[in-house]
């Protein structure tokens, strides 16, 4: 990590830090406001002070989204390791265990290799591309599948979905951050793909979408098999 990066993410999570603090303050004054409204407060007034709490519940969940963005940043080679993605997976789908369920999602997987990286971020990098999948998904229960096969002297790992798709002119675009496609809100702070994109380059490889749209999308990243 080079001082740029470095002073970059040291900035990050401090105003991450300050920030978080501050938002959850307000959030916690807001929500007992609106506790204990009584019948003979106005509507009106019960439904701005809603609006406070969901505002700063946003904040809230932007700074959070703020903070694994610094952390990603800070990825370097110096301590990668042998990482087993099957591993990683498994653990992943037990902490998603309940969001897959209420959604009646399947996912199904190949064998997953070993590879050169930090686990805890390349975990967060297959979270990230399941959630994207759960919430990018259509009207029937979806239908994730992850692969991986021999891609030159590494690895090349795909996600794919059965959601809507991407349009061909946001296929590069999805991976800024806080962008999001046209029409399509939810609760995400906009950072999930952008965070996926610096720990993928940080080990070395490159992550990319492909898609038709209404025939869901595929999410591939690289990945060395020898340690850097």
């Amino acid at each position: 990590m080079n001082k740029s990066d470095r002073e970059m993410s040291e900035f990050l999570l401090r105003a991450c830090h300050d920030l978080r603090s501050s938002v959850r303050t307000v959030r916690t004054h807001s929500e007992l406001f609106l506790k204990d409204t009584g019948k003979e407060w106005a509507s009106g007034l019960e439904q701005r002070i809603g609006f406070i709490v969901e505002g700063a519940s946003r904040i809230d969940l932007l700074v959070d989204g703020l903070t694994r963005y610094s952390v990603a940043l800070q990825t370097a080679a110096a301590p990668f390791q042998s990482v087993n993605l099957e591993v990683l997976l498994r653990s992943v789908l037990a902490k998603l265990h309940k969001e897959l369920g209420d959604c009646g999602a399947e996912v199904t997987h190949s064998e997953l290799p070993q590879v050169s990286g930090n686990p805890d971020r390349l975990m967060q990098v297959l979270e990230n591309l399941l959630r994207n999948a759960l919430v990018h998904r259509g009207t029937d229960p979806p239908r994730i599948d992850v692969s991986a096969g021999r891609h030159g002297e590494g690895w090349l790992v795909t996600v794919h979905d059965s959601g809507p798709g991407v349009e061909s002119g946001a296929l590069e675009r999805i991976f800024l951050p806080f962008e999001r496609l046209h029409g399509r809100t939810h609760a995400g702070a906009g950072l999930g793909l952008a965070i996926c994109r610096v720990i993928v380059e940080r080990h070395g490889g490159r992550i990319w979408a492909e898609s038709q749209e209404g025939r869901g999308a595929t999410f591939c990243f690289t990945l060395p098999e020898q340690l850097l």
